[in-house]
């Protein structure tokens, strides 16, 4: 199998975790995750540790492999690693649920593309459209025989009225902003949790639910306690 430095960009950064959890779980002695380049068709490796995938069987190691699909399209290759000549039954089930887990995950990469290409299409359909309107209004003007005196004006409303951003482009603009705002409180988070780790030794857990113990207490949105918490001097 072909070997490229890893691009993180192009994978979503919870795969790593949740290899690490299979790993832990079955006990496996490494993972590595290969995503097929849409070129060559052949598998190349993007993220791996621990015991590398073997070249060749009888060399010690076992391999049980998954293939993570976007539809009928085969996008990468999940493969556990271990040591001796066989994988339990059970020990394959366990990998097997964490490997569509895993390729649910997948699909996170084509959903920009998706949502690209719908919008796309719905703004092509409302360009259509707000052009239709536009030119049926000013052709009937002209069709009734000689365009009355405000004739210039009543087009220029007409034409403002209609190129007015609608309900679409507002609600998507919502959407955008909401979203935006997610992913900032959850950096937020993230970074408060991360300071409760280092000052006082606790686990990502306990980081969590002191905050959350802190919001209920102060009655504060949790994004609220993060940031003071953030804005704190060191003791």
């Amino acid at each position: 199998m072909s070997q490229q430095p890893w691009q993180s960009e192009r994978l979503p950064q919870s795969l790593q975790p949740l290899a690490e959890i299979a790993v832990n779980d079955a006990r496996a002695a490494g993972y590595a995750i290969f995503q097929m380049d849409s070129a060559s068709g052949l598998p190349v490796l993007k993220l791996a540790r621990g015991a590398p995938v073997p070249e060749s069987p009888g060399s010690g190691f076992v391999v049980d492999s998954f293939r993570l699909q976007i539809g009928e399209t085969v996008e990468g290759l999940l493969t556990f690693v271990f040591k001796g000549s066989r994988i339990a039954p059970v020990t394959h089930t366990v990998l097997q649920r964490i490997a569509r887990a895993m390729e649910a995950v997948w699909r996170l990469t084509v959903i920009p593309s998706a949502y690209a290409q719908h919008a796309a299409r719905i703004g092509e359909m409302e360009s259509q459209l707000a052009d239709a309107k536009i030119a049926d209004r000013a052709s009937g003007m002209l069709s009734s025989g000689a365009p009355p005196r405000d004739a210039a004006d009543a087009i220029v409303r007409h034409v403002e009225a209609v190129l007015r951003p609608g309900p679409l482009g507002s609600a998507i603009q919502q959407i955008e902003e909401q979203v935006e705002r997610e992913i900032a409180e959850r950096e937020l988070g993230r970074r408060a949790k991360a300071v409760l780790q280092s000052r006082y030794g606790m686990s990502e857990d306990q980081a969590h639910a002191h905050l959350r113990l802190l919001s209920r207490q102060s009655r504060k949105r949790l994004r609220d306690v993060a940031r003071d918490l953030l804005e704190e001097p060191p003791a």
